[in-house]
Parts: C-alpha cells; structure tokens; sequence
C-alpha cells in the first residue's frame, strides 16, 4: 500500500471512529436523561425510595457507556488502535461532528474518557483531547430558549400565580391560593434597597429541579426600574396525601449557592439542553465555579474537564512564590493532604502506608469514597472529584511538601521533567477544620457552630450514614458557616453498627485498665464515649451537650435505626428555616 493510500485509509477509519465514538455520546446523553425524565413521576407518587434508586443508576450510565464505545473503537480501529495519528485525526473529525451539537461540551469529555479508556493514560497530553484548547471550545448559546418570562405589571400576585400554574402536575395543590399569598408575604420582606418587590418582574426556567422528595422552580426576580436581580427557587413538596404545596421560597445568592451546594446530592433536570441550563446557572450565581454547577445537575465527569480548566487558569494566575503546602490542621493517617493559600480546594492522596493505629487499605479507601458518591449527602458530606494521572508544575511544590509526598506518597506519583503527576488523587472544596474553628472563634460563634456540628452528625445517621470517627478534625466550616464531614475512611451505613452501652466494671481494676474489660466485636460502637471528642474544649463541650446530648445515648442511635429499617426517609431541607412558609 502506498503512503496515500495509507493516509486516505487512515482519515476514513478516523472518521468511523469519530461516528462511533459520538453515537456513543448520544446513547449515554439518552440514558441519563430517561432516567432524568421520570423524576417528576417518582416525585408526584412520593416513590422517594426510586428517587434514590434512580440517582445511582444515572451515575453508573458514563462509565458503561464510554466501555461500550470504548469496544467499539477497537472493533473500528483494529491494528490502527494504537496509532496516534489516527487518533488527531479523529479528535477533529469530532470537532466537526460537534460544532453545532446541543451539548458539544459534554460531547468532547466523552471523546476524553473514550481515548482515556483505550490509552491507559499513557502518554496522554493537552494534543490528544479536548481540554485547553481554545478554538474547541464552542461560544456560549443563548439562554433564551429555556426561560420564560413574566411581567408582573399587573401585580405580584397574579404573577406568583401565573409562575406555580405554569407547571403541570398530575397532583392538584393542596391550597394554591393560601401558597400565592405566602410567597407574597416573604417576597415583601426584601429589604427595598435590594428590590422594589412590586416593580419586579419574574424570569424563570422552564424545567424543574427534582432532587429528594422535592421539585424547584428556579429563576430570578428583576427589577424593572433598575435591572438589579436576585436568584429565587421555590420548593415543592408532595404531601403523600395526594397534593402539593409549596414549602418554601429562598432568595438571594447566598441561599441558591447551599442549595447548589457541593455538599448535596445531584439534581435532576428534566431537559435535553444542560449546557444552556448551566450558563443561565452561572447568570444567577456568578460566584459559582461552571464545574461546580455541571456537578450539580449530574454531569460529573464534564464537572471534571471544567475544573481542570478553571485550576490551569488559576495555576497561571498564582505569584511565583506561591506553592503547594501541606494543608492546614492535624495530618490525617490515611491521606496526605495538600493546598495552596489561594485555591479554594484541596488536594488528597492515599498514603502508600496508613498511619498506625489505623488499619485500611487503599481499596479500602476507595470504596468508601465511591460509597459517599453514590449515598444521599443531605447537605453533609463534601463531594470529591476523583482524578487518576493528574499533572502539575513541579516547581509549584514547596521543599518541605515534596519531600513528605516522597516519603508518603512515592508509590502514587512520579516525575517528568517539569510535571509532577499523581496517579490517583481526590480534589475537595477546601474548608476550615473545625476543630481550628473553634480554636479561633469568639463566644458567639462556638455555639451556633456546635449546633450545626450536632446537626450534622443527626442529618447524616437519619440518610444511614455513621461516620465512624466524628473527631472535630474530620469536619470542615464553611463560608456559609455550615458544618460539613470530609474524613471517609472509617464512614458505613448506620444499620450495620451495633450500639452498646459500657458493661459496668466488676471491680476497680477492671475499671483503670488500659484496655477494655468486655468483648467488642468490628461493628460495636459506645456512644457513651463520644465525649472524647471535645477534650481540651470546655466551652464548645458544654455547649454541645446542651443542644445534642441524646447523642450520647443508645437510645437515640437505635431509635434512628428503626426509622431507617422501617422505610423511613428524613426530610432534611436545604433551605434555612426563615424561608419556610
């Protein structure tokens, strides 16, 4: 064969290969939104056990789907798999394809993932996908096209009115017109230097947000006088009786920023048009990150590439003097954890050999990672996303930082020339520990604070989550205040533990042992000795004991069990209490 021929061979398996890889795309993008799609049947038959069912079948669609294309490459390509200039000619037969496509941005992550699946990360560089370069990046498209507006001329009221009926559920309201004149009432105690409540007009997004037992109407309040905005949702609730009502309506960034919030499970939204949902997103909450808000809504492997993007720019960004560090606050036994003053996420790592005394392995670890991915968070467990063979600037890397990560995480990274690249790497928002928290708060704060960190251990037990070791140091606070567990190392369903009280000592010896004068089996857990966990804090102990003390007792732990064995699901709302109508 000729060298033409070859070339001309080689652009028409490229093309095959381009054809095969996005017919792969757009059976994933169909499974994931007929999952999508049924949420408002689950919701308006209160199915809230298939609600959760469904969010775990949606976020196992990518992987098989990228498989089944990834087997298709290979039938396609055959000898030519491993040729990597059929694979640039592939990349921009894609490109092509893609130009005009709906979704073009998810489009080319999962060319990213097919190539990534066949390569093995070997010898994959920014050339082979579509990540940094600019020219592939398709411009925004209008938002437009999923927003309605209403003029609200004629008064709030009838507008509030036109917004709830303007979706069409199987179920009535249970009293619509008492629901108008709550929003009504909440919407006027807006501070007036922030909105003219009775000049606003109100522009919304013509799908619902479903997400747990609720349904959201999302959009913005503007005013006509000054064009000053403010983000809304409006929270549905189906009242198992046969209607709905509306429980609460949260204005304001602050508000749609926990609702959206990393620490939440994935919405679903019933439209074929993510991208343009997640640009009209990053309209109402420009302080959002667009990865943050693609997680959201459940494209986490997009969320991914997005992020790549945004720490590039951020790395290019930083002062030459500033480095990676070691992150702030007690070393953990099992990850090594890393950050710069700047970024607002930090960096984990599993240690090659995990800190005695405690006893995990690596698979471990990750089981108990994807675990946490697929559980309900209920606003309390930070989602990680998880990268493998991630790249960065060697020179970023103070001594002292590359020096712990040689010693403790050899076996995980190595180096080329410039570039540092972790095998396998977690990335988490970056809060502040709370037991550091603590330590820098004044009076006023400890004890809202330990509110939310007794909060959170009871949101977390009523979605069958114990967190195994609740020390202060494996929780995080915040911007927002709101306490949030990141240590998942020893996290398990709460039914598999068995709650015991102390056996009372048969004589003082037994009593000053150092070890325990009774049997504990793996499973067995004290919460007599949760008190353990403020030593050295008197303040933030009292204050403790005063709003959660139950969470001492046998009682409450297995109380909490029985719910959950009986089919129970919490409600646990993502809004704050003033909202509530």
């Amino acid at each position: 064969m000729s060298i033409q021929q070859s070339d001309q061979l080689k652009a028409v398996i490229a093309a095959k290969l381009a054809r095969a890889i996005l017919a792969g795309f757009d059976s994933m993008l169909s499974e994931f939104l007929s999952i999508t799609l049924s949420a408002q049947s689950r919701f308006e038959r209160a199915a809230w056990h298939e609600v959760h069912q469904a969010m775990r079948d949606r976020l196992k669609v990518y992987e098989k789907k990228v498989e089944i294309a990834s087997q298709t490459a290979y039938v396609v390509a055959y000898r030519e798999i491993d040729d990597i200039q059929l694979w640039h000619l592939a990349k921009d037969a894609y490109a092509n394809l893609v130009v005009d496509h709906e979704n073009a941005l998810i489009a080319q992550t999962f060319f990213n993932s097919v190539f990534g699946s066949i390569r093995g990360h070997k010898k994959i560089r920014d050339v082979h996908l579509f990540i940094l370069q600019q020219q592939y990046i398709p411009p925004r498209r209008d938002t437009k096209d999923i927003l309605n507006f209403i003029d609200s001329k004629s008064g709030l009221i009838p507008a509030i009115s036109l917004l709830l009926k303007s979706f069409v559920f199987r179920l009535p309201f249970e009293d619509i017109q008492r629901d108008i004149a709550s929003i009504d009432r909440v919407l006027h105690k807006i501070d007036p230097g922030m909105l003219q409540i009775e000049k606003c007009h109100i522009e919304y997004g013509r799908s619902l947000f479903f997400r747990n037992k609720a349904a959201y109407i999302i959009g913005r309040l503007i005013d006509a006088d000054t064009g000053v905005s403010a983000p809304f949702a409006i929270a549905l609730l189906n009242n198992e009786q046969g209607a709905l009502y509306v429980d609460a309506i949260a204005v304001g960034e602050e508000q749609l920023s926990m609702l959206l919030g990393f620490a939440r499970s994935y919405f679903m939204v019933d439209t074929d048009q993510p991208v343009r949902y997640v640009d009209y997103l990053c309209d109402l909450l420009p302080q959002k990150e667009r990865f943050e808000l693609f997680n959201a809504i459940g494209f986490i492997k997009h969320a991914k590439t997005e992020f790549y993007r945004t720490t590039v720019d951020a790395t290019r960004r930083m002062p030459k003097e500033e480095k990676y560090v070691a992150a702030p606050g007690i070393k953990g036994m099992v990850m090594l954890v890393f950050t710069t003053d700047s970024s607002d996420y930090v960096y984990k790592v599993i240690k090659d050999r995990v800190t005695p005394p405690k006893e995990v392995s690596r698979e471990d670890v990750m089981q108990k990672y994807d675990y946490v991915k697929n559980a309900d968070r209920v606003g309390r467990l930070a989602d990680t996303h998880e990268f493998r063979y991630l790249g960065f600037d060697l020179s970023r890397f103070s001594t002292e930082l590359l020096e712990e990560m040689k010693q403790q995480v050899g076996g995980s990274m190595r180096i080329s020339g410039n570039a540092l690249i972790l095998k396998h790497v977690y990335v988490e928002r970056k809060m502040t520990p709370l037991n550091l928290y603590i330590k820098q708060a004044d009076v006023d704060q400890i004890q809202p604070v330990m509110e939310e960190y007794g909060n959170a251990i009871k949101q977390l037990a009523a979605a069958n989550i114990f967190p195994g070791d609740m020390l202060m140091k494996n929780f995080g606070v915040t911007r927002w205040g709101r306490v949030i567990f990141y240590d998942y190392d020893e996290i398990c369903p709460l039914v598999d533990c068995q709650f015991r009280s102390i056996p009372e000592a048969e004589d003082e010896l037994d009593e000053m042992s150092a070890q325990p004068w009774f049997d504990v089996q793996e499973n067995d857990v004290f919460p007599e000795q949760f008190s353990v966990f403020f030593a050295g804090h008197r303040q933030a102990k009292r204050c403790f004991e005063q709003l959660h003390s139950d969470i001492y007792t046998v009682d409450y732990w297995r109380g909490v069990q029985q719910q959950i064995n009986a089919g129970v699901i919490a409600d646990v709302f993502p809004y704050k209490q003033k909202w509530r109508l």
